[in-house]
């Protein structure tokens, strides 16, 4: 790495712009791409094959018909596997981007990039080596036999690519889905087991709408909110529910949640639900926070808030604090009792406002001073 890598490396808002305008550049490329698959591109062939008719009369007519044809064939795979293999390589996105396609489908990714530009290359070569044989042949009835061939042997190419292809409208799909981060702004995660009420604090305190329901929903992807706190702009992230599992065993929509964990957030605010009607025990929380702690925290150096959630249903406020207790013991007992932003843990109720300028006042302390350096810089 070059003295001006190493520079942009080490300036906070330097590295989010740059994040920023690989996550926009990524998106728009990803919107203007379209992917075919295979009976999709055989279909369009197939609509037009027969419509392409003769403009003169004999042999010479004849052959001209079926180069006509045997070209249908090249131009229309070649030009719809062009629009796939002109998605962006892993290492023009951003670390988002990377991680979300590498959780959903390993290396498949640059691996089905590779298969339909070779496709590609290879039906370009038949088109060559069957037009040369078609202007060359001796009878309109050889010209057919070598156009079918030759039409046919494209076609094949193009069913061979149809898994990569499937890969790549994955993918596309998947990225399209997830909100993009423009500006380089600051960002706060909202993290927690589902249905902890991260939906509900993200539509109060931002502009991002999040479904919100009466009944266990877990949002099902990364939905992003703009918000203005003070002189402080900032993105509030409002990301699946997650359950403590290795990378391995988890859902496609616990995977967004992770990929946004490990990659966007300078604050990660994880809620904790304290209501009787919580889905998962106080226990089983703190064993996704120290799985979060552990991964995200370390990964990006991000800082760490934390927010009883729903305190409004609690009517012994004795429990509150014996909860917050436990928290500290599990954070001190872990080693992690320094990550803790501000030093306290929060009381709110995103449904009623509970607590939430507090909570807005932490999440201001927390992302100040790194902005202030920024701007020094």
């Amino acid at each position: 790495m070059d003295r001006d890598a190493e520079t942009q490396a080490d300036v906070p808002w330097l590295r989010r712009h740059i994040e920023a305008r690989r996550l926009v550049e990524a998106t728009r490329m990803f919107k203007k791409a379209r992917v075919y698959t295979a009976d999709e591109i055989i279909s369009i062939i197939g609509k037009r094959y027969w419509r392409v008719k003769r403009r003169r009369r004999g042999e010479r007519g004849r052959l001209e018909l079926e180069l006509k044809r045997l070209e249908l064939a090249y131009n229309i795979s070649v030009s719809k596997l062009k629009a796939a293999a002109g998605l962006p390589k892993l290492s023009e996105l951003s670390s988002f981007h990377r991680m979300l396609i590498e959780s959903f489908v390993g290396d498949k990714y640059e691996e089905a990039l590779k298969s339909v530009k070779k496709a590609i290359r290879l039906i370009s070569k038949l088109w060559k080596d069957y037009r040369l044989l078609l202007v060359s042949s001796s009878s309109p009835w050889e010209a057919a036999r070598l156009r079918k061939e030759g039409s046919g042997r494209i076609l094949s190419v193009v069913r061979r690519t149809d898994k990569h292809l499937k890969i790549l409208q994955k993918v596309r799909d998947e990225i399209l889905k997830s909100h993009v981060i423009s500006e380089g702004l600051p960002v706060v995660v909202v993290a927690g087991a589902p249905s902890v009420g991260k939906s509900t604090l993200v539509r109060s305190i931002s502009t991002a709408k999040p479904e919100v329901a009466e009944y266990p929903f877990t949002t099902k992807t990364v939905i992003v909110g703009k918000t203005k706190y003070k002189d402080l702009y900032f993105y509030v992230v409002d990301v699946p529910g997650i359950l403590e599992r290795s990378l391995d065993s988890l859902n496609e929509i616990e995977k967004r949640a992770y990929a946004a964990l490990m990659t966007l957030p300078d604050v990660i605010l994880h809620l904790f639900d304290v209501s009787p009607s919580a889905i998962a025990t106080i226990e089983d929380q703190l064993s996704l926070l120290t799985s979060i702690a552990e991964t995200a925290l370390s990964q990006r150096s991000s800082k760490l808030l934390i927010a009883l959630n729903k305190v409004d249903t609690v009517e012994d406020r004795g429990k509150l604090a014996l909860v917050k207790q436990r928290i500290v013991e599990h954070l001190r007992s872990k080693g992690l009792d320094g990550v803790l932003c501000e030093n306290k843990i929060h009381e709110i109720s995103a449904a009623d406002g509970t607590g939430i300028r507090e909570l807005l006042e932490s999440i201001y302390a927390c992302l100040s001073p790194s902005i202030k350096l920024d701007s020094s810089d």
